[in-house]
């Protein structure tokens, strides 16, 4: 299983994955009502994590990576090199939500389930319409 951290904070639990590039940490949420939320049950925690890490990453890893690259060639910023993204895993009785570091187009044209955020308005992957 994936290094991670389960940290209460209230009513809530900030769930954090250690695999991002430059030994950094993601954040993992779940869907509730159509929303993408915190967890507020460990067990439901630890069901995500296993979800995220038998899940297949290793284009959104490939991708991240050359945000990160880019941003080192370049030396803009991280923000001017990728987007804010979550990427949704699992299935429909647990949808597990991940943050991710990628391209504006990546994002545009994968054919995952990809949530980017560009001046703070959300944007979707050609994935989301392929399923819809």
């Amino acid at each position: 299983m994936v290094k991670h951290e389960i940290i209460p904070d209230g009513e809530e639990l900030s769930v954090r994955i250690y695999d991002a590039p430059a030994s950094g940490w993601r954040m993992l949420f779940v869907q509730k009502d159509g929303a993408i939320a915190r967890y507020t049950h460990k067990d439901q925690a630890l069901t995500g994590m296993g979800i995220y890490d038998c899940s297949d990453k290793t284009a959104l890893c490939d991708a991240e990576i050359e945000v990160y690259l880019a941003s080192a060639r370049t030396g803009r910023p991280l923000g001017e090199c990728g987007l804010s993204s979550v990427v949704r895993f699992g299935e429909p009785d647990h949808h597990v939500y991940a943050t991710f570091t990628l391209s504006e187009d990546f994002i545009r044209r994968s054919s995952l389930m990809i949530i980017g955020y560009k001046d703070e308005e959300p944007f979707y992957s050609a994935g989301w319409e392929i399923t819809h």
